[in-house]
């Protein structure tokens, strides 16, 4: 019969096998949570960048926007697909004029590019689709008057981004 120091000594000799893991589990969990995530992503609507200076109005649409020419008005400046428009937004507000130029030839010429891909690619037809992002302190004479020049230059189909609540 060993006393118990010989037997510690044995034990010291052996090292226990903690490199081994049992990955069913984990593999099980990491299915789980793809088929989640697969599950709740929705690839419809579209993706709408928000500038830092625009605060949109809130609203409890259930729609969400189709893709289109998408116009953001701010409290500075009007901005068509990354173009800033170089207007003086409150002498456009205060003018009795109720279309404005500047942005009406930026809109005409982004429909006629959009008609030329359309002449090309029958499937990626000019529907005349715009999303405003609009300032929510931005009066509605200035809005009614930039949703004007859009309609006369043929985006017709007009969308306001919004917070859902």
């Amino acid at each position: 019969m060993a006393f118990a120091p010989s037997k510690r000594r044995l034990a010291r000799g052996k090292t226990p096998n903690l490199l081994v893991l049992n990955i069913t589990s984990m593999l099980d969990m990491f299915t789980i949570l793809i088929l989640f995530l697969l599950k709740s992503y929705s690839a419809e609507g579209m993706i709408i960048t928000i500038p830092a200076d625009l605060f949109l109005p809130d609203s409890t649409t259930q729609t969400s926007p189709r893709p289109g020419l998408v116009v953001e008005l701010s409290q500075n400046h009007i901005v068509v697909d990354g173009e800033v428009i170089p207007v003086d937004l409150a002498q456009i507000e205060a003018s009795e004029e109720i279309l404005i130029p500047e942005l009406f030839s930026l809109l005409i010429t982004k429909a006629r590019q959009y008609e030329e891909i359309a002449s090309i690619n029958p499937a990626a037809s000019f529907t005349g689709q715009m999303i405003l992002e609009g300032d929510r302190e931005v009066p509605f004479r200035l809005l009614k008057k930039i949703l004007y020049t859009c309609g006369q230059a043929g985006f017709i189909n007009q969308s306001l981004a919004v917070f859902q609540k």
